[in-house]
């Protein structure tokens, strides 16, 4: 755990292990490999000479963007697919939205977290927001959320659903001070009134601080749940006090029936198990028979299922 300290330009921790690995990180400096075809390019730059035989320098021109194309083509895709939104998340079930800005707790593949909490509504957890960081930008290790069940207070058996996201999505952040949303591409399934867990872990970086999870405020926020420790992997849990805080920052959000139409696009209408959709044209159908709309249903389904008409003249 650390901690921000005034008058000291490091954050400070409270375990002489970790806290060197805290500032072996801080002090890390990165460095830019120059690719091989601008060195050739440069030396050969420094071996023209003029009609004199003299050596002078020579600006090389720009290198060719013949068999660079490709690469800027898949940048551009991959920049086009990255502002593609998704579909949008579930209802707001459980949260504890305070987020302890000037403190964080060490999150790595030896050093899971997780907060427990006991479900509102039953559906498909489809999404959790987290105050979570990278530790530093050199850190390539993926983070990894998961949902689990809940026995004996602590967490158990597999996951129910699972997220692993890419170090570079995870923004830097030594004491996180906003929620970052972890969407799962299969919900798992929860019901109210029963407790669940939300594991934040990570695959190794050779730190025992890959991330950073920024603990609530003084006290206990959420009663309905705990914060919780591990310092073996996962195998033994303890209650969290982090600076005097049981509970992590989170919340959760759960898939029932569609009551949009905006639920069900974007590939939105796979999500839902009760009921479940062939295609977006019966989920957008489904949600205007709710609202007393079913005569317009083929009309706003956008595609998919329109119905069939049948022919015939008017008796």
């Amino acid at each position: 755990m650390v901690q921000n300290v005034p008058g000291i330009p490091f954050p400070f921790c409270y375990s002489a292990r970790l806290s060197l690995a805290v500032l072996t990180a801080r002090q890390k400096r990165e460095t830019i490999a120059i690719p091989r075809e601008e060195m050739q390019v440069a030396t050969r730059a420094l071996l023209q000479r003029d009609g004199g035989g003299r050596r002078r320098f020579v600006r090389p021109r720009s290198p060719s963007w013949r068999g660079r194309v490709p690469a800027v083509t898949l940048f551009s895709l991959a920049a086009l697919l990255g502002l593609v939104p998704t579909a949008a998340a579930g209802t707001l079930d459980q949260s504890q939205p305070v987020i302890n800005t000037n403190a964080a707790v060490f999150v790595s593949d030896e050093i899971p977290e997780a907060q427990t909490f006991t479900g509102g509504l039953s559906g498909r957890l489809d999404q959790v927001d987290i105050a979570i960081g990278r530790t530093a930008g050199f850190i390539t290790a993926p983070l990894v959320v998961q949902i689990r069940a809940v026995s004996g207070g602590v967490p158990s058996g597999p996951a129910l659903a699972g997220a692993s996201i890419p170090a570079a999505n995870v923004p830097v952040a030594f004491f996180p001070s906003a929620f970052y949303s972890v969407p799962f591409a299969s919900p798992a399934p929860v019901t109210a009134g029963v407790q669940y867990a939300v594991v934040v872990s990570s695959l190794s970086c050779g730190l025992g601080n890959c991330y950073e999870w920024a603990p609530g405020p003084v006290g206990d926020p959420y009663p309905a749940g705990t914060g919780l420790n591990s310092q073996n992997f996962g195998a033994t849990w303890t209650p969290l006090n982090a600076f005097g805080s049981t509970d992590f920052p989170f919340k959760t959000y759960v898939l029932q029936a569609p009551t949009s139409k905006e639920q069900c696009k974007k590939g939105g209408w796979r999500k839902f198990t009760n009921p479940s959709f062939k295609n977006q044209g019966q989920c957008v159908k489904f949600v205007n028979h709710q609202r007393g709309k079913g005569k317009k249903a083929n009309a706003d389904t956008g595609d998919g299922d329109r119905g069939n008409k049948k022919g015939g003249k008017k008796k």
